[in-house]
């Protein structure tokens, strides 16, 4: 005699139902985060190298509250 479960005698697992009809695997799910991750510290990078102030004489980038450029000392003017 054959021992053992037969396909026939495991339970069968009720399908699985969305909302929305997409059903999204783990791995699916992990770059779907990756992506929309990086597209956000884009958006901050960007709006952050705006605002920077950009030296007239040596054109050297300053953080916006710099008065005076890092590098060569000269005074840095609202354009």
């Amino acid at each position: 005699m054959r021992q053992g479960v037969e396909l026939s005698q495991q339970p069968v697992k009720p399908p699985v139902h969305s909302v929305t009809g997409v059903i999204l695997q783990g791995w699916q799910k992990g770059l779907l985060l990756v992506l929309v991750l990086g597209l956000l510290y884009l958006r901050v990078w960007s709006r952050k190298r705006s605002s920077d102030r950009i030296c007239a004489h040596c054109g050297q980038r300053n953080p916006p509250h710099q008065t005076n450029c890092l590098k060569c000392s000269a005074p840095l003017f609202l354009h």
